[in-house]
């Protein structure tokens, strides 16, 4: 069993319910861990046969630079979509996206949302 991950990636996204969060931006940060099974590079070494951690990294980057979501569980479920839809070794992943500097009572560090998702069995 394989795990790859990617934890604490940075950007500042037009995401939220209200329209001053969308204008002004807000920083998030995301986690993300992939399942992918036995894989070859473990005894190979080689990236091609391996899932570069790259790609998980500039699709969590896209997604959050890209088109504007009003709830940051749309954005995971992009996210997750896009790794499945581009990424056939994923059995499984866990998302993390942490949302800082809202204006929720309490003034929290930061809010978000845990996301799991399988790959369907056929």
């Amino acid at each position: 069993m394989m795990f790859i991950f990617v934890e604490k990636l940075e950007f500042i996204g037009s995401h939220g319910f209200y329209e001053v969060e969308r204008r002004e931006g807000r920083r998030f940060q995301v986690d993300l861990k992939v399942h992918l099974g036995e894989l070859l590079a473990v005894r190979d070494d080689k990236l091609e046969h391996t899932l570069d951690y790259r790609s998980l990294a500039e699709i969590i980057v896209a997604v959050g630079t890209g088109e504007s979501y009003k709830l940051v569980e749309r954005m995971g479920d992009e996210i997750l979509t896009r790794v499945f839809d581009q990424h056939s070794a994923v059995l499984s992943a866990d998302l993390t996206i942490r949302k800082f500097a809202t204006e929720v009572p309490g003034d929290p560090e930061c809010v978000g949302i845990q996301m799991q998702r399988k790959r369907p069995t056929i």
